[in-house]
């Protein structure tokens, strides 16, 4: 009788065992294939991160490019009005001494005193002549030139436009992928960190002991965070500069009041409190000093992929968006944010 109950009693056991073995076996098969997904995923988001940080060095190397190729246009233009009021200049010499004159020429050649005098004044007044107009030829020809430069350089502006506008949809569409495949790579984690729990259930009281661990552990972290300190007179002048450049027009390259770009907005309301700040959004999002979202205060600057924003407070930024837009107030969630930044 008590061979036949430890008979029973080990036959259980084995069948207990053979059981707990096998549910290893299969959340461990489970386990690695999610393991190999997950692995597969963050190779594929790493990809598409080298994508976006390559793809982000574009767009800050042609954000200086339209700014130079602005200011160029700048110069030239302000070149052509020099020449123009030169021309004019010309012109009104020329009308004085050949058309408003109170003498004839008739009337200085027969007051010569003799043909030397007269040939003399003659051959003077052909060289005035001949200068001026070589002088209104030259000038002539110089306006030309800048026409045409300033057509190039005006080209050239076009086609970085055109650009810019091929990277930001190019950055629209990576941007999407990135957040279907980060969506992916989740649903992956999540996948696992459920078989692994399942995993982990077979034995209890390991899981159990784990559990508590992790919970003394997280107990003891600590999640407080000091806010920045600074001249608040500085951020305050910098939100009230902001708004009087509400409606500015959005121009690539653009750091003045007659048209800015998002870098070359903020840049230019903290250089006029004495603050420098890089040209470029991505360099920006480097310097200062970085703070919570939570503790963003009115006067910090918000970074996003590719792009810069002035936090006014009240969840809402001012910023100059994109072509064709004007400097405005709007949400400051209008896309992931990546940090925020403090200047002052």
């Amino acid at each position: 009788m008590r061979k036949r109950i430890f008979k029973g009693f080990a036959a259980v056991l084995l069948s207990s065992t053979l059981t707990v073995s096998t549910v290893f076996a299969v959340f461990a098969d489970d386990v690695d294939k999610l393991k190999q997904q997950k692995q597969q995923t963050q190779q594929e988001l790493d990809n598409l991160q080298d994508q976006w940080a390559y793809l982000l060095q574009q767009m800050d190397d042609l954000e200086l490019k339209m700014a130079n190729k602005s200011d160029e246009i700048d110069a030239l233009e302000e070149a052509e009005k020099i020449q123009s009021a030169q021309y004019e200049d010309m012109k009104l010499r020329i009308k004085y001494m050949y058309e408003d004159q109170s003498v004839s020429l008739a009337e200085v050649f027969l007051t010569s005193s003799d043909m030397s005098t007269m040939l003399n004044k003659a051959v003077y007044m052909q060289e005035v002549y001949n200068y001026d107009r070589n002088k209104l030829d030259e000038m002539a020809q110089t306006a030309s030139e800048i026409k045409e430069l300033k057509e190039k350089l005006e080209s050239d502006k076009q086609e970085l436009d055109e650009a810019q506008t091929q990277l930001t949809e190019k950055q629209a569409l990576l941007y999407s992928t990135i957040q279907e495949t980060q969506a992916k790579a989740d649903d992956v984690n999540s996948q696992l960190e459920s078989a692994v729990k399942k995993a982990a259930e077979v034995a209890a009281k390991r899981e159990q002991e784990r559990q508590a661990a992790a919970a003394k552990q997280n107990q003891q972290i600590n999640t407080t965070v000091t806010p920045a300190k600074g001249d608040s007179s500085v951020a305050s002048g910098v939100v009230s500069l902001a708004y009087s450049l509400l409606g500015v027009p959005y121009v690539s390259g653009g750091s003045s009041p007659s048209g800015f770009d998002c870098s070359g907005f903020t840049s230019y309301l903290y250089r006029q409190y004495g603050v420098s700040l890089s040209r470029s959004s991505s360099a920006q999002a480097y310097g200062g000093e970085s703070v919570p979202l939570a503790s963003a205060q009115p006067g910090d600057i918000i970074c996003y992929p590719g792009h810069v924003a002035l936090y006014i407070g009240g969840g809402q930024i001012i910023h100059a968006p994109y072509p064709g837009e004007v400097v405005k107030v709007a949400s400051v969630n209008i896309m992931s944010i990546t940090d925020v930044r403090r200047y002052w």
